[in-house]
């Protein structure tokens, strides 16, 4: 029993750190995907791609996705856009596996408590807080990467207005976020990620999507109103016939302010947090060092 536990332990944790840390250890190198789909067979590509996963994600993927398979009513328990929103794909990453890691952390933790409890009494009144933080794990993670990219989203779409709104007028709107889009990615090495998600709103204005409206389906996967404004903003200004260059400028405008704005709200909260911070660290050494020895030299004169 203390084995068995021990060992879904283990894994459950060496899972959840390569999960999170293989993609700063082993950066994504930048991939010709649709060339070699085009110029590959689909099994040979498939088998390709797979084989490019790393060990870790094909050995333990197929045990989660057969849970998942086994138990369809854990897909009811995640939400799709909570995956899509922290920047993974639900046919990958399904909600029924996401449910799945989060009752084998708990168990796990649980386990491990009660096969600890004859060698140490308290192991179960412990494991009970570490069962409760490995189950809502899987599902905070995913909503501080939601997070994390929303912010990300924010802080690169007044500069990518800035670069498109020069070109809006000569090749059209759509060509210059395209082609704005096509250069940060490769200068960025795929890390700015508005131009990814500008990216496959391009891809599907090219497969007959109209371009806001494709434009206004990323902002709802990204959570990001400010750009499903800037789409509605576009589509009026195509049809009353306003200057495009001027939404633009209006919209960076109105997001480099904002922008300034929180900055302005961040900093006035630093000199409160700073003198808390200064009374935590004092406030114990004047007591201790000042105050407690002149009580007891009062004390002693009594």
């Amino acid at each position: 029993m203390v084995e068995t536990s021990a060992l879904l332990t283990g894994i459950a944790v060496f899972s959840l750190l390569m999960f999170i840390f293989d993609p700063w250890l082993f950066p994504a190198q930048p991939k010709l995907d649709a060339v070699r789909a085009s110029v590959l067979s689909r099994e040979r590509y498939e088998r390709l791609v797979t084989a490019e996963r790393p060990w870790w994600e094909r050995l333990l993927a197929p045990v989660a996705a057969r849970l998942g398979t086994a138990t369809p009513a854990l897909a009811s328990q995640v939400s799709e856009r909570d995956i899509v929103r922290a920047g993974f794909d639900p046919a990958t990453l399904t909600p029924a596996e996401i449910y799945a890691a989060k009752l084998v952390l708990g168990a796990a933790a649980l386990g491990a408590g009660l096969a600890l409890t004859p060698l140490f009494e308290p192991a179960l009144i412990v494991a009970l807080p570490v069962a409760f933080v490995g189950y809502v794990f899987p599902t905070e993670y995913l909503a501080s990467m939601s997070r994390r990219r929303k912010a990300q989203l924010l802080r690169e779409l007044p500069d990518f207005l800035a670069l498109v709104r020069p070109l809006s007028e000569s090749p059209g709107l759509e060509m210059a976020m395209s082609r704005v889009a096509d250069e940060l990615h490769p200068a960025s090495v795929g890390q700015n990620l508005l131009a990814s998600q500008i990216r496959s709103a391009i891809a599907a204005y090219g497969a007959g999507v109209n371009f806001y409206a494709a434009l206004a389906d990323v902002a709802a996967a990204a959570d990001l109103e400010e750009l499903d404004d800037l789409a509605v903003g576009l589509g009026q200004a195509r049809k009353t016939g306003k200057g495009v260059p001027d939404v633009l400028a209006e919209h960076e405008r109105s997001l480099r302010e904002a922008e300034r704005n929180r900055l302005f709200g961040a900093a006035s909260t630093v000199q409160p947090k700073l003198a808390g911070i200064l009374a935590a660290v004092y406030l114990p050494m004047f007591i201790v060092l000042i105050v407690v020895p002149l009580f007891i030299s009062t004390l002693g004169r009594i």
